[in-house]
């Protein structure tokens, strides 16, 4: 299981190595784009290194500024689930949302119906 900032860190390397061939990325472009100030070059280092030993990335070149790498089929499963999960999340507040305003409709229409009632006996 993967954690927050390693899945958003998969889903960052599988939008850019969409296509399935290595790709060569700019740290400093990474860390951009983990919009988290707290990601440097050493949490990337070990978050490439974590989905290295898991097998869902494959690291071709690395040195100070750049990584090469792919997202191997491991990796691109493990996105889709994750991705797939936020989509039901989703699925289910709209649905619990359509639920509580059909409730929220129908109990409001009781308490107008009982206070016609009431009002009309007193």
């Amino acid at each position: 299981m993967l954690d927050k900032r390693t899945s958003r860190f998969l889903a960052i390397v599988s939008r850019i190595c969409s296509d399935g061939s290595y790709k060569i990325i700019e740290k400093t472009e990474l860390s951009k784009e983990m919009r988290e100030r707290t990601t440097d070059f050493v949490s990337l280092g070990q978050m490439v290194q974590y989905l290295q030993d898991n097998e869902m990335i494959d690291v071709k070149y690395t040195d100070e500024t750049v990584y090469c790498l792919t997202v191997l089929p491991k990796g691109r499963a493990a996105f889709e689930n994750t991705r797939n999960r936020s989509r039901d999340a989703i699925k289910i507040s709209q649905k619990t949302m359509i639920i509580l305003i059909a409730g929220c409709f129908v109990a409001a229409l009781i308490g107008s119906m009982l206070g016609t009632l009431l009002a009309h006996w007193m």
